[in-house]
């Protein structure tokens, strides 16, 4: 992290790494990674990144006292991220729209890009509600937030976020873990069984699952992906992949390791699991490509796919587990992106 860093500032110890999400934007990758001090609390930093070869070159762009819970890419390349007291964070060049604020830079870091933030608040008919975000996801009329409770917010402009779907149960736990963008329908998946649609012009619907109407709270839907032909291809915890087409549902594929993530790189669709790296080759099967490595959420980097270390070896500084695949490489590398 030297790169954009002020030597002559030491850094503190006893402090715990973590990377908390990653995107892609404009071409390159971007990590938001989690600073745990000596009293647990949390702050973050979001670092850039550029593949050079087989090095991955990082530039911290910003600090912010809190954790980001999420981050994200719109259509213009432009980076936004939401942190646990509800600032919404951006690049975009917002310093003269009202209610922006510029973002301090950190003393330790020679900032090259301003940044801005905003807090935002959760509204609903009956009025205002205590939110956690938990995933971003841009769409055409504004960015949709996920939160805990399972509810789905829209925003658009100005300093309120406005309750789009609410399928939160009192007494339930889990929220809304991802949202994903497909060619005709945007999609939001959570626990109990959540598989919500939404198509083009249309609202949001909650499709049922290929199981047992029963057995659907005791269902975490984790994460999704575009599949070949336009539809959601999703995973469940315990390893199911399921395809929705529409309003039908069916499970496609059975992952032996427990998934956390899904991703198409290079016209093929892998799962990340705490077993290691496989492949969904579209027939049923799963081919193992990597084992006995720990991946948590993955992103399609070109010539590379970047994931989430999701076992740490070291406090004291972040890692992600980099597929290095081109016409001379075939290489699974272990970079740091973060280091006291």
């Amino acid at each position: 992290m030297s790169d954009n860093i002020n030597p002559s500032t030491p850094a503190h110890g006893a402090r715990r790494y973590q990377l908390a999400d990653l995107t892609m934007a404009a071409g390159v990758p971007w990590f938001a990674v989690h600073v745990s001090d000596e009293s647990g609390h949390t702050s973050s930093w979001i670092i850039r990144g550029e593949l050079d070869g087989e090095h991955l070159r990082l530039q911290p762009q910003i600090w912010v006292p809190d954790a980001i819970q999420a981050i994200v890419s719109d259509s213009d390349g432009q980076v936004w991220a939401i942190t646990s007291e509800d600032e919404l964070i951006t690049n975009t060049e917002l310093g003269q729209v009202a209610g922006w604020r510029q973002v301090t830079p950190h003393p330790q870091l020679n900032a090259r890009d301003e940044w801005y933030s905003r807090t935002l608040g959760y509204v609903a008919a009956d009025g205002q509600n205590v939110e956690l975000a938990e995933c971003l996801c841009w769409a055409s009329d504004g960015l949709l937030i996920g939160t805990f409770s399972r509810r789905l917010y829209r925003w658009t402009s100005g300093d309120v976020a406005r309750l789009e779907h609410d399928d939160h149960v009192v007494g339930t736990l889990g929220g809304v873990n991802n949202i994903v963008q497909t060619q005709d329908a945007i999609y939001a998946l959570g626990y109990a069984g959540l598989i919500l649609r939404r198509p083009v012009g249309g609202t949001w619907q909650r499709i049922d699952g290929p199981w047992p109407t029963e057995a659907g709270a005791f269902i975490n839907m984790i994460a999704g992906v575009e599949g070949p032909r336009g539809e959601l291809w999703a995973i469940a915890a315990g390893g199911s992949v399921v395809s929705v087409a529409g309003d039908v549902t069916r499970t496609i594929a059975q992952v032996p390791g427990e998934p956390l993530g899904i991703t198409r790189f290079q016209r093929q669709w892998f799962v990340s699991t705490l077993d290691g790296c496989y492949e969904l080759p579209g027939d049923g099967d799963t081919v193992l490509i990597k084992r006995d490595i720990l991946m948590g959420k993955a992103i399609d980097a070109g010539n590379c796919l970047i994931a989430v270390d999701a076992e740490p070896q070291h406090a004291d500084h972040a890692q992600v587990h980099l597929w290095l695949r081109t016409r001379n490489r075939d290489a699974w590398l272990r970079p740091i992106i973060c280091r006291a």
